[in-house]
Parts: structure tokens; C-alpha cells; sequence
């Protein structure tokens, strides 16, 4: 790793016109895996889409990584004033960078929007809860679910207020190109596959010594740098002020300097191979008894100490995190054991193995192409022999979001930090979901309608049961995110699902 660092770090050295955005004292230039393909939040679930977009486009509420409380945004108070009925008051003195206003009329056609399957397909689970939105009056509306809704809060963080007069002017497909928003950056240029640049919105409404607004960045630049090494180099020489996915090997040479330090935070995102079910992807994978073998094949543990050297962790054989309500501490991970993988095979006709093609992303995730030629080293110890394919992260996200990642493929999915939008990434009508079980549904359903903690604790440990033993997928790891940053960056925390913002940051010169 290092190698590759020292001679990314020379040819980056020599290509001196990378540098001059950075050389800007109040330029922000930070390095993710690829070029968002929407600047529209509401377009996407992927964080590096997300984070750009989200100092255009702003939410109602945000969910604040230093405090991990739900906070106002454009709606500066909220209030349930039924258990179905959430009242918005809308922030006063806002205005859309082309001059329209924030007001009551701006949200409800934003969230008509978000409520549009065929326009906002990514948020379809975070919106099924909702039956309808009213205007109250200029500056509140009240939403109303179907049902009492645990996460309400949570899903109003994710409702992004768009111009309606732009918007019908232009339609969803410019508006993620050339976005208008509230946020406190402005689009200047975008050279897809080369960088994005933002300018300061000088009518930002956060602006000011008690606004939360960032302080003392004029500029941000994006850069996609799907290589680790070259991320690492750009950032270990000031290119980059913050750099994603650091891998492990390089923290240490990182420690080292006095003016940047790496950012670990533990993550939402669980890593698993997809084991696809579905009649229409026939394979061997649609016996249960070889889904199970496959995660005896798998040695979780060596992957961990060997490719994060500690720094993840076992996945105890379910989807929800030890600190989620409905963990249940009774399941643990399937243990190596090859020769079990090998009985399980033989049992379900497969003596000899098969061939299965992986697919797996290449710059989507911290050393997703080491861990997915691990994982085939491993499978074919077992007579399971796989025909690696790699995909670019672009290409890969688009597979995703149309079911197409099969009958295996290598994937980390951090939804907001509910236990519903996590285990109804599973839901047989998600297009995340590569399995179809009715039981399974209807506790999911539950799970989204129970308010009472007990009882909702209760419905999705029986999910985590069900799903440990159908092996919808081979339970991989969890871990930690790394984040390069310079010293100059006051307040930048990025949040357990690799969103960040730069509210509350100052660049001090």
C-alpha cells in the first residue's frame, strides 16, 4: 500500500494543475470514490451524491452528528399534535437562490415529489408511511401518516424542499444537473469525471456570527479519486483537505503529519454478499441449504483481522447493530467451517461446486476489491469457483437500483439508523431486496406501525431469526469510516452513514 501511495504521490505532484483549486486559502477541496450523478438528494441514497448535493439542497430537519438529535432546518419547529399528525412551522426570511420563496406551497410540492414513486424511487420505503400533507398556511402544514409512525422525525430528514416554479420549468432530470436550493453553496461548474465546484451562497440564510452556516470557505471543489492510493496521496500532500474511505495501511503514515489527522467514526453500514433468491435470477443460490453454506465458506473473523486489522466487526448473524433496538444477542455468526459448507453443498446436489458470477464495486466502498478477492479465495476452498466482475461505482449503483446485482454481488448498505429502514432494505417490494418471503414482510410491516418498545423489540428480533436462518445473504462485517481532514477544518464530523455536512465548520486560514 504504501508503494502505491508514494507513486500516486508522484505523478499527482507532477500534475500541477490539480492543485490550483487547492491552493485557494479558503477553497475546501474534498476527494470521494466517484462523480455524483445527481446533485438532487432525493434522487439517490448514495452518500457521495448526498453529501454534494446537500449544501445546495437542504431538508427539513437534519439529524446533527454532534449531538445525535434531530434538529430544525427549514422547518424551524415541529410538533405531533396527533398520533398520526405532525405540524411543521416553516423557517421565516428563506429564499431559493433564484428568488422563489420558502413557504408552505414550496413543501408540499416537494413532498408530492418525494411521495412519487416514478420521481423519487430511492425514498419509496422512507415514504410509505405517509397518506397526505396539507398546507395550513403560508409558513406550516401539517403531514399525516397512515399509522403511528416511530420514525417520523427520522423521515422527515429526509424531505428535500425544492423551487416548484424551477422545478416545473426544467424537470427532475436538469434540476439534479444544475439544482437550485436554500443550502449555503451554489453550483458554478460541474466537468463530470473531473471536478464539481461550488461557490459561497453570500444570501445563505445561516450566514452570520449565530447562523450555523460554514465560516470561512468562499469555494468547495469535489473530486472523484477512486483510487485509495491516489486519495491518500492527494490528501497526505494538500490537495485534498478531506479524503473518504482511508484505508487502514494508510493511518499511520497520515498520523505522522503535524496538519492532517483521520476522522474514524463507527459505521451504520453493513457489509454482506447478496445471495439472490428470486425466481427470475435462477442459481444454485435459491436452496437455502447452499445460501447457509455459503456463509460457513466465509471467514469473517480472518477478514477482520487480516484487511482492517481489527478495526470492524462481526455482524452476529443479523442486519441490526448491537446498539439498534431488536438486536437479538441470542444469534451468532455463522462459524468457518469449510467442511460444513462442503456437506450442505453435497446435500443440496452440488458435490463438486458450481460456477456463480460476483460481482463486486471497485472504489465504492474502503477496500471492497481486496475483500471481494478474499471472500472468491475463500468460496473456491469449497468447490464454489467465482467469475469476479468489477464494476465502477457509477455502474455498480445503477445495477443496484435496478436488481440487476446477481445471482452474487459484494455490497454495504447504511440506511438511516432506525431499525425499519434497515431491515426493510429486505421487504420482498424493495428493489434493494434480492429475497421474497411473506413472513418476513409482515414483520417488517409491524415493525414500521409498532410504537410500544417492547413489543417492536420483539417483532424484529423474530426478523433477525427468520433471516439468519433463510441466509438471505452471507453476513459479512461492520466497521468503522475513516475520514482524511485537515487541522485547518474546525467542526467537520461526518455521521455513521458516510453523510456529511458543513454546518458548524470553519476553515481558519
Amino acid at each position: 500500500m504504501l508503494h502505491a501511495v508514494r507513486r500516486a504521490f508522484i505523478a499527482l505532484a507532477l500534475a500541477a494543475s490539480t492543485t490550483v483549486a487547492a491552493a485557494q486559502t479558503n477553497t475546501v477541496t474534498v476527494a470521494q470514490g466517484f462523480d455524483p450523478q445527481t446533485l438532487w438528494p432525493n434522487g439517490t441514497t448514495a452518500s457521495d451524491n448526498l453529501n454534494a448535493g446537500g449544501v445546495i439542497v437542504e431538508p427539513l430537519l437534519w439529524n446533527n452528528p454532534a449531538t445525535g438529535k434531530t434538529e430544525p432546518l427549514l422547518a424551524e419547529s415541529w410538533e405531533l399534535v396527533a398520533p398520526t399528525t405532525m405540524k411543521l412551522t416553516l423557517r421565516k426570511g428563506v429564499s431559493f437562490t433564484n428568488g422563489e420563496p420558502l413557504n408552505a406551497d414550496a413543501v408540499v410540492h416537494s413532498f408530492k415529489v418525494f411521495l412519487d414513486p416514478k420521481q423519487a424511487p430511492a425514498y419509496a420505503n422512507y415514504a410509505a408511511a405517509i397518506d397526505r400533507v396539507e398546507k395550513l398556511d403560508d409558513m406550516s402544514v401539517a403531514v399525516h401518516t397512515k399509522f403511528p409512525y416511530p420514525p417520523f422525525e427520522l423521515m422527515l430528514t429526509q424531505v428535500y424542499v425544492t423551487p416548484p416554479a424551477y422545478w416545473a420549468s426544467v424537470g427532475l432530470e436538469a434540476y439534479g444537473q444544475k439544482p437550485i436550493g436554500t443550502g449555503p453553496f451554489v453550483l458554478k461548474e460541474w466537468v463530470k469525471d473531473s471536478q464539481l465546484v461550488m461557490e459561497r451562497n453570500a444570501q445563505y440564510w445561516g450566514n452570520g456570527p449565530k447562523g450555523n452556516g460554514p465560516k470561512g470557505i468562499d469555494r468547495l471543489v469535489w473530486r472523484p479519486v477512486p483510487d485509495d492510493a491516489a486519495r491518500v496521496a492527494g490528501f497526505t500532500i494538500g490537495e485534498f483537505d478531506i479524503a473518504t474511505n482511508i484505508p487502514i495501511t494508510a493511518i499511520g503514515e497520515i498520523a505522522r503529519l503535524p496538519d492532517r489527522e483521520v476522522i474514524e467514526v463507527p459505521s451504520y453500514r453493513i457489509f454482506q454478499l447478496i445471495l439472490s433468491s428470486l425466481d427470475e435470477h435462477p442459481s444454485p443460490l435459491k436452496d437455502k441449504r447452499v445460501r447457509q453454506a455459503m456463509n460457513y465458506a466465509v471467514d469473517k473473523r480472518l477478514i477482520i483481522e487480516t484487511l482492517f486489522a481489527g478495526r470492524a466487526f462481526p455482524l452476529n448473524g443479523q442486519v441490526l447493530r448491537k446498539e439498534q433496538l431488536g438486536f437479538d444477542p441470542s444469534l451468532a455468526d455463522y462459524p468457518y467451517d469449510p467442511e460444513k459448507a462442503k456437506a450442505l453443498l453435497r446435500e443440496a446436489g452440488y458435490p463438486d461446486g458450481f460456477e456463480i458470477v460476483f460481482k463486486f464495486p471497485s472504489g465504492r466502498y474502503a477496500q471492497d476489491r481486496e475483500v471481494s478477492e478474499a471472500i472468491a479465495g475463500m468460496l473456491a476452498k469449497v468447490g464454489v469457483r467465482a467469475k469476479m466482475v468489477s464494476l465502477e461505482a457509477g455502474e455498480f449503483l445503477r445495477q443496484l437500483r435496478a436488481r440487476e446485482l446477481q445471482p452474487m454481488a459484494f455490497l454495504g448498505l447504511a440506511p438511516l439508523d432506525d431499525p425499519d429502514f434497515q431491515v426493510a432494505q429486505y421487504r420482498s417490494s424493495w428493489r434493494y431486496s434480492y429475497m421474497r418471503n411473506a413472513e418476513l414482510d409482515a414483520l417488517i410491516d409491524a415493525g414500521a406501525r409498532e410504537t410500544d418498545k417492547a413489543k417492536r423489540t420483539d417483532i424484529y428480533r423474530k426478523a433477525m431469526q427468520l433471516m439468519h436462518e433463510e441466509a438471505p445473504i452471507v453476513f459479512l462485517y461492520g466497521g468503522f469510516d475513516f475520514y482524511g481532514v485537515s487541522k485547518k477544518l474546525e467542526g467537520f464530523r461526518p455521521r455513521g452513514d458516510q453523510r456529511f455536512f458543513f454546518y458548524g465548520v470553519t476553515l481558519k486560514p
